[in-house]
Parts: C-alpha cells; structure tokens; sequence
C-alpha cells in the first residue's frame, strides 16, 4: 500500500547506484518516489518477472528465493540492502515480505537518464558483468548471511592439525601423545624431522624420528609448524584460474612467514616459530571469500578484480575464520589488523606488528610499493631494533639474511 511519505534525498543518496549523482538530482528523484508497505507474505516481485521498476528495501526483511539458489534473507540496512531488490533482470528471485515491510520503487528508465544516459547497475542482466562496487555488495551480503545463521561456507583445518592443537591445549599432554598423533600422517612427520634438522635447530647430532624432533622443538613450535604444514593443502581450487590465485595467496603467505620470522629476531618478546605462522594465516580470509567467488563468474575471469576484492574483505572474513578454528587472540589480532598501517597498540611489538612490516617488506621493488605507507612511516618500524638503524641500513639486514628467508620458504612450501 502506497504511504504518503516521500523518500528523502539522503535516503537515496545512499544506495547504489544513486550515490552517483549530485544533491539537486538526488531531490528532483525524491519528488516522485513513495514509501509502500507490505505486509508479510506479499509478494514484491517474481522470479523471471521483467518490470520497469528497481525495488528498494527501507525498513523490514524480505525472502528471495530462486530455484537454483538457496534462499536468502535480507534485511533492510544491511549492505545487500544498498542494491535493488531486483538488481537483474528479469528478476532471478520471488521475492516476499517476511514481516510487514516498507519498500519504494524507482523507474529504471528516470534512474538511467539520471546517470547520463548509461546503463546502471540496477539494469543489468545475466550476460552483462557486474561493476566492483556491485560484486563486493553481493559477496559481502552472501558472507554476512550466512556468518549469522552459522553456516559461513569455512574450509575446515585437516584432522590431524585439530588433534595437535587440541592436545598441546591440553596440560598432561606430553611429546610421545604428540607424537602419535601425528605418525598417522608420514608425509608430515618427514616434514617435521626435515625442520627439526634445519640450521634453525640443529643440534649436535640428526634427528632421526618423529619423537626426537618434537623433543627438540617443543610443544607448541610443534603445533604451529603442523598447522603451517597443513595450511598449505587449503590453498587450492577447482577452478584452474582459481588455484592459480590460490598459489600465489600461499606463496606470498610464506613469504611474508619467512620475512616475519627473520625481524621477529629484532624485538623483545615475540617468537619466531609463531611470527612464522602469524605471517602464514595472514591473509586465511582469501578461503571464504574465493569459496563465495566461484559463483561470480566475473571474479573467477578477472584474477586483478578478484584480487582487490580480497584485499578489502579477507581480514573481517578471516576473523571469523581462526574463531571457528578456536585460534588464540593474539593470532585473531593478526588476520583483523593485516591491512591497518598505522595501527598502534603500544610500544611493545607484537604478531600483527611483525606481520606489518613483513608485508611491507615483501613489496619492495614490486608495483604494490607505490600504493602502501612507507616502512619508516608506520608505527610498527619503531618498535623494533631495526628501527633505530633507519631503512637503509634495515634493508641491509635483511639482505644479510636472505639466505635463512629463502631456507625458510623453502622449508614452508615443502
């Protein structure tokens, strides 16, 4: 029913693909469009209908269903909310009011001329591509759905890394329970004894079992290189463009672990087995998100696109993940900070620290450079005895050390 209210201008403003136009456009599109209520179980639009209009959700949740989909819920306020209810068209969903809502429409041809004439997004059918604005809405809204009924779409780690964690969690748990657990899987155990033997352990004399490699090692070095080892296997698609982003995410992971492990050697109080595996889990919200992705067809054949989606969603979408995997927050922090140049959480260094200026480091001499702070401007430097030598003499250390990074990708990338 057709309320007597009008849309306001600032209303309109905020939604896509109206935050396009200016103020004055803005309030001669306010002066035609209403505020209708439903109530629920009324329908708003059908699937493959193909009408005139754009339907925008003020207020309420409606149910679209669709029959190669599962159905989804959308609530107003939410980013999908941002979009039309039917931003394709024909319109791939019934949609329906869940409770008693209140909508508006906008003509789709009054939108068009107000955008100059091109297409808008609301416009767009199943052959044309969807813009990035777009795409991040749908994957967003997709993540956020089912991250609130619990069935975010999380790969799970591999049984044998959840045995280990939960075991080193454990207080009574000694070096021989370990060890049983993971001499179920030979493959890891010769990883392990490769590690334990590696110039970062070496002792006087070879390790030559599992046993005396996790002796050497300890617990909870143990459990991180574990998991490290088993992150590895995750990073895979069965989309060939897919695993090819896949590869490089895991490649530029270890990376980041090797540069993170040799400047954790430079500030008091953080580990370098655990700067390892802070720099591997980085970035662990590409999983999800590439999993959402593969129904996009314009992301899974556009790796740059793709890419810069990624960059803006995987640290929220990652959280979510190490909670679901029961990580500890000081891990937590590192996936929810990744991106946060210029955080400060005091003058103590922590993982997050590490893992910021590992990443800086990685892209030097790389396109990424120019578009990131420079490694003296964030706080993170500071906190470590690198940064009294200044950047120059920094990049000198590190060269210094290339070989033990290099020894250390290698020994990650198996």
């Amino acid at each position: 029913m057709r309320t007597d209210k009008l849309v306001s201008a600032e209303v309109l403003g905020a939604l896509s693909p109206l935050d396009k136009l200016g103020t004055m456009v803005l309030q001669q599109l306010a002066q035609e469009t209403w505020f209708e209520t439903l109530l629920a179980g009324e329908t708003v639009a059908r699937h493959g209908s193909n009408e005139p209009w754009s339907y925008y959700l003020a207020s309420g949740e409606v149910l679209m269903e669709a029959p190669d989909r599962e159905d989804e819920v959308v609530s107003a306020n939410s980013d999908r909310a941002k979009l039309p209810l039917n931003y394709t068209k024909p319109c791939q969903w019934t949609i329906r009011a869940n409770d008693s809502v209140v909508i508006f429409r906008l003509s789709d041809a009054v939108v068009r001329e107000a955008l100059g004439g091109a297409p808008a997004p609301d416009k767009i059918d199943d052959n044309e591509p969807l813009d990035e604005a777009a795409l991040m809405t749908l994957l967003m809204a997709d993540i956020e759905r089912d991250a609130k009924a619990n069935k975010l779409k999380i790969p799970s780690l591999p049984d044998i890394a959840l045995q280990v964690q939960a075991a080193v969690k454990h207080k009574g748990t000694d070096v021989s329970e370990v060890a049983r657990i993971v001499m179920a899987d030979p493959p890891l155990v010769g990883r392990l004894i490769q590690v334990a033997n590696s110039p970062m352990y070496r002792g006087k004399a070879p390790i030559t079992t599992c046993q005396m490699a996790i002796s050497r090692m300890g617990l909870k070095v143990t459990r991180d290189l574990v998991i490290g080892c088993s992150l590895q296997q995750m990073f895979k698609s069965e989309s060939s463009l897919l695993n090819h982003f896949m590869r490089k995410a895991w490649q530029h992971s270890t990376q980041v672990a090797a540069l993170g492990a040799v400047i954790s050697r430079h500030g008091r109080g953080v580990d370098e087995d655990r700067a390892m595996l802070a720099g591997l889990i980085h970035n662990i919200g590409a999983l999800p998100i590439i999993s959402y992705a593969e129904k996009y067809p314009e992301l899974v054949e556009d790796e740059a696109l793709l890419s810069n989606i990624v960059d803006k969603l995987s640290c929220d979408a990652g959280v979510q993940v190490l909670r679901r995997w029961d990580f500890e927050l000081d891990l937590i922090d590192v996936v929810r900070g990744a991106c946060d140049w210029y955080r400060d959480s005091g003058a103590k260094p922590d993982y997050c620290d590490v893992v910021l200026l590992a990443q800086l480091y990685s892209f030097i001499d790389t396109p990424q450079m120019e578009c990131h702070p420079a490694i003296d401007e964030v706080p993170a430097f500071t906190k470590f005895s690198l940064g009294r030598l200044g950047p120059k003499m920094t990049l000198r250390v590190l060269e210094t050390a290339q070989a033990d990074i290099e020894a250390i990708e290698k020994m990650l990338q198996g």
